[in-house]
């Protein structure tokens, strides 16, 4: 159950740029929107880029599965103190609050009533804890039913 880490000194606002062509088409395929907020000035951090490129990916596409209509992702990165925080916002269907914290459980789904389209093992969400939780990051989820939801992780900047 361990995951092996492959770390390296990343510039994440680099990262963000280069995927984005790929999460680009996602939002697209939806007739939906993403900003690009890259309000950091410093972006360097240690990670493995392939599992946050992964996490970055599953992120986005909750966004744009628990979406009814055209979803609007706004990605954003800024700093906090010795921080970067990176998160990504959607207008989604929410979550309730009793299930905020289940989220990030494995093989949990939130019921989500009258959403049938969404396929899924629950899994997308324990993996994006189990990457942060493996590089030490805080994790944090913020959301309401109807007012979509925003997740953010908070990573240590790396001095440039």
């Amino acid at each position: 159950d361990k995951i092996e880490l492959n770390l390296e000194e990343l510039d994440l606002a680099e990262l963000l740029r280069n995927i984005l062509p790929s999460i680009e088409l996602k939002v697209g395929e939806k007739q939906g929107t993403l900003a690009l907020d890259l309000e950091a000035e410093h972006t360097l951090i240690k990670a493995d880029r392939l599992h946050l490129t992964n996490i970055l990916h599953n992120l986005v596409d909750n966004g744009v599965k628990y979406t009814k209509g055209a979803p609007e992702i706004h990605i954003r990165l800024r700093n906090e103190g010795d921080k970067v925080v990176l998160s990504v916002q959607d207008n989604g269907i929410g979550i309730a609050r009793e299930h905020q914290k289940h989220v990030f459980d494995k093989f949990y789904r939130v019921p989500t009533g009258n959403v049938h389209n969404v396929k899924g093992f629950g899994l997308g969400l324990f993996y994006v804890k189990t990457i942060c939780k493996e590089h030490r990051w805080k994790l944090n989820i913020d959301s309401a039913p109807g007012k979509g939801t925003t997740v953010s992780i908070q990573m240590p900047a790396q001095a440039g």
